[in-house]
């Protein structure tokens, strides 16, 4: 993971005032290079990924996130790095609004055009108007979609 995602969902953190005991979800936990976890109260965190591993607390695809954890139950969805390596992104995040309560933000990163292929499987990179409205679509109020300063890439919130 690049610094540079460490740094912007730390400084999300302090300006949406995601601090204390939240209900939060991680959507592709697997810790390969980093983690942002360690960033946030571990009381009510789980991480979720499609394979165990360092920082997975349950072994669950992103698109079976509502059937298996309900509708409505987060306060905070994130997810870095992750959308690039899904076969169908669109769903993972329809599933990641679905979780979360109403009002409750999303932190999501995606590698953009242009960056080279990493950790395979790897499958798609997002334009600044295309990650935009893959989140929009999902149920998302955007509330920013900025690129990544380090790497080809985008970073979002929304909000359900």
């Amino acid at each position: 993971m690049h610094q540079s995602v460490m740094d912007w969902v730390l400084a999300k953190k302090h300006q949406y005032g995601l601090d204390g005991p939240l209900n939060i979800l991680e959507v592709g936990s697997y810790n390969v290079n980093g983690s942002v976890r360690t960033l946030f109260d571990q009381t009510n965190y789980l991480g979720v990924d499609i394979e165990d591993g360092p920082g997975v607390d349950m072994v669950l695809s992103a698109h079976a996130l509502s059937t298996e954890l309900g509708f409505e139950r987060f306060d905070l969805v994130v997810s870095t790095e992750m959308l690039e390596h899904d076969r169908k992104p669109w769903r993972s995040l329809y599933n990641m609004c679905d979780v979360l309560e109403d009002g409750g933000l999303l932190l999501v990163t995606a590698r953009g055009n242009g960056f080279g292929e990493h950790n395979p499987p790897d499958r798609f990179r997002f334009m600044e108007q295309g990650f935009h409205d893959i989140i929009e679509d999902a149920g998302f109020e955007v509330l920013e979609v900025t690129a990544d300063p380090q790497a080809q890439g985008w970073f979002g919130v929304g909000r359900k």
